[in-house]
């Protein structure tokens, strides 16, 4: 056998907004109700065959598709037959996550994640298909996007990188069409270079303390609008028991077009701000130091959940995780039982009656006064990891390449003079 050749590659994503016709409007949302209906014919389908004992995989599920689609779903003639193709491959991941998830609880293993059963989609929720069908099938002329199907779109702006379109997705949000493109840009992951080692504490009341001093401020977007929400909300109650829930209301549509425009701004100030601060951080360091945290059993301290789902810490860490792997950083999570808010980052005394109120510290070994996520930070810059092998749940990892391309083979694998953080931070 002759040793695989792999060639590995960056993918980037750009997400444009566009600018469609009213006909291409409408186009976009048969193809998101044909996207949606073959997803819930998968799911019904999967379920009678589960009552019977036989798992039916995308690979079964596709050619039953085709044989009764003329059938159940003759409309969808004319649209493209991408979106429901990917919408039943989508189904097939997601049910293949799930009985990884199941086998595992039943033998007894810590799972992970928890990974529930694929659910009916929604009209009201989901708004989305794949335009694609397989790498350089869209193409791109400045500022329009050609779709199979659907014609030549306009879009707001001209894509950020140059390469091979490998996936386009179409979706809506807050009555705004985007498509998200995926670029194999055949740039080549830069290697780790030597470099300032980084500790970052992530939290809610700064979203990350790095142990060169910087600070990145939590926008707290959510907290700000909430007031607006609240009036809102408020305002479609009083539509909905004046006029019923059930009766149509112009006025309540265009109460609930503004929340849903609210909720859009809120995720993009956050997105905006995580992607300055990742980029900064990235950029300036040779490898970063992160604590691995469980958010999901965090967010479950009912007094703390709304200020943790605002922070978005999943978010700011996926962001800096991958952006390390563009700018040659190598990535580092720490042990989630190391105590780096406890430990004395000068002497390693340990204070145990730590609470988490307490944001400042006397150190009992040195008498040091130590603010709690400076100290954090510079734990994790000299995390004990760094030099010998980790076990049990800690890990340390470098980011795994966004794309890896096999001339030979079809699995994938895990494959600059640095300035400080505050030259890249403007906020």
């Amino acid at each position: 056998m002759s040793d695989a050749v792999t060639v590995m590659f960056m993918k980037r994503s750009h997400r444009v907004a566009l600018k469609p016709t009213p006909e291409q409007a409408i186009l976009f949302g048969q193809h998101s109700g044909y996207a949606r209906f073959a997803y819930n014919w998968a799911v019904g389908e999967f379920k009678a065959g589960l009552d019977v004992g036989e798992w039916l995989g995308e690979r079964t599920l596709r050619p039953r598709w085709n044989n009764v689609k003329g059938m159940i779903a003759p409309w969808s003639a004319p649209l493209s037959q991408n979106a429901a193709k990917y919408a039943i491959i989508d189904f097939g991941q997601a049910a293949t996550s799930w009985g990884a998830y199941r086998r595992k609880v039943k033998a007894g293993h810590r799972p992970g994640r928890r990974v529930g059963f694929p659910k009916f989609k929604r009209r009201k929720h989901e708004q989305g298909f794949r335009a694609d069908n397989g790498p350089d099938t869209v193409r791109v002329d400045g500022k329009v996007v050609i779709l199979p199907k659907i014609g030549r779109v306009d879009m707001v702006e001209h894509l950020r990188f140059a390469g091979s379109i490998r996936e386009v997705t179409i979706n809506r949000t807050a009555g705004t069409w985007f498509a998200s493109f995926c670029i194999e840009d055949g740039e080549k992951a830069p290697p780790v270079e030597g470099g300032l080692t980084i500790g970052v504490d992530v939290g809610v009341g700064t979203m990350a303390t790095c142990s060169d001093g910087t600070t990145v401020d939590n926008p707290k977007v959510l907290t700000d609008a909430l007031g607006r929400l609240r009036r809102l909300d408020k305002a479609i109650a009083r539509s909905r028991n004046v006029h019923g829930r059930s009766n149509q209301s112009n006025r309540r549509e265009q109460l609930y077009a503004k929340r849903r425009r609210l909720h859009a701004r809120v995720v993009n100030v956050r997105n905006d701000h995580h992607h300055k601060a990742t980029t900064a951080i990235a950029k300036s360091a040779g490898r970063v130091v992160v604590e691995a945290l469980n958010v999901a059993g965090m967010i479950r301290n009912r007094r703390l959940a709304r200020a943790i789902a605002d922070a978005r810490m999943s978010g700011f860490l996926t962001k800096l995780e991958y952006k390390c792997g563009w700018y040659g950083a190598e990535y580092v999570k720490a042990d989630r039982w190391f105590a780096s808010s406890k430990l004395c980052a000068h002497c390693g005394w340990k204070n145990n009656d730590l609470r988490l109120s307490e944001r400042e510290w006397w150190c009992g070994g040195c008498g040091v006064l130590n603010d709690r996520d400076f100290n954090a930070a510079q734990n994790l810059e000299q995390w004990p990891g760094l030099s010998f092998p980790v076990t049990g749940r800690g890990d340390r990892v470098r980011p795994a390449m966004l794309a890896v391309v096999g001339e030979a083979s079809n699995e994938s694998d895990e494959t600059s003079t640095k300035r400080g953080v505050s030259d890249f931070i403007r906020f």
